[in-house]
């Protein structure tokens, strides 16, 4: 498969419905929502994920702007913020970024269908984790680092839920690190079950079942 060459750009984020696969927990989660997932349609190209996580697709794609969600409004400023600490600059021109760390926290979602209350992957979703595992190999995105977590809709119980996301998230992470060699200590799992809906007002819609991936960068 012919894999387009992706410019020096780096973190990003994916999505998985029914799993809808879109890619965090902790501190990192949190910062990483800040960026809405794009939601990919269910055939989407190598140059389109390309495009959404790392945000430019690379020589030989066609032009591709990814139209993201409007981010969420700002937290309220603390009432006494910190002053700021002045840090002296290196001596010489600044290095170049490593290509993993720009663009953090980029997300997009992709349709990835599990059986239903499992966390097998159906066939028919395997070409769209093949296409993300190439992106993922590609030399340019060698260094990245990613954070994959499940979510369900709101049928069933928080605990149940939240155990079978987990399984899901660890199901993709397991997919790419044995068919495509990413390596598994590059990929991060969390299960956040019905906690973080795609779409809140209707919390038990298909479309919140789904698989986030977010790269954490290099």
């Amino acid at each position: 498969m012919h894999m387009c060459k992706i410019p020096t750009i780096g973190a990003l984020t994916v999505g998985l419905l029914g799993g809808w696969l879109a890619l965090p927990a902790g501190a990192a989660l949190a910062q990483s929502a800040a960026t809405p997932a794009v939601p990919l349609g269910p055939n989407p190209s190598e140059c389109e994920i390309q495009a959404a996580l790392f945000g430019a697709a690379g020589p030989g794609c066609p032009p591709i702007v990814m139209k993201r969600p409007p981010p969420p409004p700002p937290a309220p400023a603390p009432a006494s913020p910190p002053a700021p600490v002045a840090v002296p600059a290196l001596p010489g021109p600044p290095p170049d970024p490593p290509v993993a760390a720009l663009k953090a926290g980029l997300r997009a979602a992709f349709r990835i269908g599990f059986d239903f209350n499992s966390a097998r992957i159906r066939p028919e979703s395997r070409a769209v984790l093949d296409r993300i595992g190439a992106v993922m190999t590609a030399p340019e995105a060698a260094t990245a680092r990613f954070r994959i977590v499940g979510h369900t809709d709101a049928v069933g119980g928080d605990t149940a839920n939240r155990a079978l996301s987990q399984r899901r998230a660890d199901a993709v992470a397991d997919y790419l690190a044995e068919r495509h060699g990413v390596r598994r200590d590059r990929l991060d799992t969390a299960g956040m079950g019905a906690r973080e809906p795609l779409l809140p007002k209707t919390p038990k819609a298909a479309e919140n079942r789904r698989v986030e991936i977010v790269n954490l960068g290099g």
